[in-house]
């Protein structure tokens, strides 16, 4: 480590050299790559060295950081082999403390770097590489997670499912993921409230269409009974297919919510938004009375947290969702939201109608989830959580 690299004014905090090896970066859209972003830049921001290595994209962006490479081709095989090549090559010129990856896809090249340079990793766990089927990948993700310095799951959730696979503490700390409240704050102060839908009980949805989502299961089970209790509702889905997901690309949720819609003659009670700039997400915020994420419970997917809780909480609106992986971690239950059990529709609907019935309980869940939010979860704090693992981590290489 090179502690003269150190902002003056934190002179006692030494500087890491980080080698930053992710599939998922901007400007691809999702938690992920969200998370990628906040720590590549807050770290930076904080003195550190950071050198990206991330994956191809379809063509030059002038708004990548001088320190971010991709990939010359598409594929995984093609990000391995050139975050293998240009990581030693960077390793050789510059030095490394510790090599950070964005997720386990990077947990192949970043375990080579370290038998090769003796540059120890780190890496978060999301929870749904740990559910993917098959007895090769299994073997080999554990294996992988093993091997790392530090392993950083984002939910009690996820920490569970690698205690299964022999991954426990002190190897393992939980850090979830951050929010960026003074953007949203930001935000909401500059966007006005989103009025297309003048007299409408609007319900917000947001994040990429993939199936454990349960967007399609909530307009077939749910919505049909709500419309019929509240004729004013309406579903604002936020989001896109999944198009650049190693797990979810052919899925085509988008096509199949449509059909549904059409199906079940819910065009009026549906607003299919794909993705919108952040302002528009801002005023959609501030202008829904509830944010709904029915996640489902499946075999080899699971929501590992939810990002997109914490950016509703910070315009004070609360949450209806499910028990399902790490989301009781982003949605305290009567507290700042609510959860059912996964697959109960009736439920779902019914706890639904009775917080829009209830508007005095509806605004104190959803100060207490604003507040929350800002306690617990905004990004300073998360990096600085991070910074603490790799200086830890670094630090014991070198006195070893």
């Amino acid at each position: 480590m090179n502690g003269s690299d150190a902002p003056e004014s934190l002179p006692s905090r030494p500087s890491l050299k980080i080698l930053y090896l992710t599939w998922n970066y901007p400007p691809v859209r999702g938690g992920i790559e969200d998370m990628v972003w906040h720590l590549h830049t807050g770290l930076r921001e904080r003195g550190h060295q950071v050198h990206v290595l991330t994956s191809w994209y379809p063509y030059p962006l002038a708004d990548d950081p001088p320190e971010v490479e991709r990939a010359s081709r598409p594929g995984l095989a093609a990000f391995e082999i050139e975050a293998l090549r240009r990581g030693m090559r960077w390793i050789r010129r510059q030095g490394a403390d510790v090599i950070l990856c964005g997720s386990i896809a990077a947990a192949p090249a970043a375990w080579v770097l370290r038998r090769v340079s003796g540059v120890p990793y780190v890496v978060p766990a999301y929870g749904s590489e740990l559910v993917l089927q098959g007895w090769l990948y299994s073997r080999m993700t554990a294996w992988w997670f093993r091997r790392a310095a530090r392993v950083l799951p984002i939910s009690r959730a996820t920490a569970q499912r690698l205690g299964q696979a022999g991954i426990s503490p002190p190897h393992c700390t939980i850090i979830p993921p951050g929010v960026d409240v003074e953007k949203f704050e930001r935000s909401f102060a500059l966007s006005p409230r989103d009025d297309r839908w003048p007299g409408r009980e609007v319900l917000l949805t947001v994040g990429r269409l993939v199936r454990r989502k349960g967007v399609l299961e909530f307009i077939e089970h749910v919505l049909p009974r709500l419309v019929q209790r509240r004729p004013s509702l309406l579903l604002a889905i936020v989001g896109e297919d999944a198009r650049h997901s190693l797990v979810h690309a052919q899925e085509g949720m988008r096509s199949r919510i449509e059909e549904a819609t059409g199906r079940l003659g819910l065009q009026n009670h549906v607003a299919l938004l794909g993705a919108v700039p952040d302002h528009v997400l801002a005023a959609l915020y501030r202008r829904a009375e509830l944010f709904v994420l029915p996640a489902l419970d499946l075999p080899n997917d699971v929501e590992g947290f939810g990002i997109v809780f914490l950016e509703a909480a910070l315009a004070s609106v609360p949450a209806v969702s499910t028990r399902v992986g790490g989301i009781p971690d982003a949605v305290e239950d009567g507290i700042t939201g609510v959860l059912v059990n996964p697959g109960d529709w009736t439920a779902m609907a019914d706890r639904i109608a009775e917080l829009l019935e209830d508007r005095d309980r509806l605004s104190r869940l959803g100060r207490a989830a604003a507040e929350r939010a800002r306690r617990q979860f905004a990004w300073p704090m998360i990096i600085e959580r991070y910074e603490r693992i790799l200086l830890d981590t670094a630090g014991a290489v070198a006195r070893a």
